[in-house]
């Protein structure tokens, strides 16, 4: 019995959570689904299909908002929705950045995206440059936070000691996570508000 597309994307996000980035290739895949990597290339030409597919299934399962949102809503609920459904794979942000957004689901988000920041004032003249900038936004910080929570305790207290004083204070040891990613969006939002007519 052959195997799926699906089932190889599902391979190798149990690889990507268990083995990280470096771990993912076409080899690993066959080895998890115990077949013979030359295989896969019926299903998946090699690393650019194979980072669009894991996209692609991510964004399938992301949460979309409530249709019924004002626009500003909107656009915060679906980054909380994009970085949520990111923190469900290891190295997500990898994937993401190296693929391009042409899949069904993924384009799906982002149409419903910038239409909302043109519901907010943005025109199309700088779309895709605030859309790139909330994106980024929510891929690096997405990062950061896997970063962070990834790192023991112990390996944070040796960073915070290693600090003098003055750099120490804007290093915070216990970060509301949530709390900051909304205070980012925030501020973006409220960059796009004081350029209305401009943005």
């Amino acid at each position: 019995m052959g195997i799926s597309k699906n089932e190889i994307v599902v391979a190798s996000i149990n690889i990507l959570n268990r083995d990280g980035i470096n771990g993912l290739s076409m080899r690993t895949i066959a080895k998890e689904l115990k077949i013979k990597a030359a295989s896969l290339y019926n299903h998946i030409s090699g690393k650019k299909e194979l980072y669009n597919e894991i996209a692609e299934y991510m964004c399938i399962q992301c949460v979309k908002p409530d249709e019924s949102l004002a626009a500003k809503e909107y656009v915060i609920e679906i980054a909380k929705s994009y970085r949520a459904m990111l923190l469900t794979v290891r190295d997500s942000v990898v994937i993401f950045e190296d693929s391009f957004p042409s899949t069904p689901s993924r384009f799906e988000i982002i149409k419903a995206w910038t239409e909302r920041l043109k519901e907010v004032g943005v025109n199309e003249k700088n779309l895709l440059t605030v859309a790139n900038l909330f994106n980024n936004y929510v891929l690096s910080f997405t990062e950061d936070e896997l970063r962070l929570r990834s790192r023991s305790p112990e390996y944070i207290g040796m960073v915070l000691q290693a600090l003098n004083p003055d750099t120490k204070q804007i290093f915070i040891n216990e970060r509301d996570f949530d709390e900051q990613f909304l205070f980012g969006l925030q501020l973006l939002l409220a960059g796009i508000e004081s350029k209305t007519g401009e943005a």
